[in-house]
């Protein structure tokens, strides 16, 4: 006798559902990977453009120091947005995270489930094996 699982749809659609949980994650992770590549582009641009600033050593008319006032306050304002963004996408990583572990977690107990079931098949097996080789040695010691 072959062994049939009773739970396998039930198990294949875990199976899926955690494959689709860890291809969210890893969407997730690369967002978040591409929002830390934005800050530390952006934040790479500000230190060279303050580091121009600095060394230049010039006197500048009132324009072009408003205007190099106004572009700080701008890439300031930038990075608080792309901050934001990086905080909600750890966030986002946080909760797929958990969503995955659950998603494991239900496939793990079904194939726990499935050994045990296949175990007790097992012994059912060895049972009935045994019980047929009893009665083929009691039927030939009877004759």
């Amino acid at each position: 006798m072959k062994f049939k699982f009773s739970l396998a749809p039930v198990l294949k659609v875990r199976k899926h559902q955690e494959k689709l949980q860890k291809q969210k994650l890893a969407e997730e992770l690369k967002k978040k990977q591409e929002i830390n590549y934005l800050k530390s582009e952006v934040q790479e641009k500000l230190n060279s453009y303050l580091e121009h600033k600095n060394n230049s050593g010039k006197a500048e008319n009132v324009q072009s120091v408003q205007r190099h006032g106004r572009h700080v306050l701008q890439v300031h304002e930038l990075m608080r947005k792309i901050n934001t963004d990086l905080k909600e996408a750890e966030n986002s990583v946080t909760r797929q995270r958990k969503k995955l572990e659950m998603a494991h977690k239900n496939r793990h107990i079904l194939e726990k489930v499935r050994e045990m079931e296949k175990s007790v098949h097992y012994d059912k097996v060895m049972k009935l094996e045994q019980k047929n080789l009893d009665e083929i040695a009691t039927q030939s010691y009877s004759r």
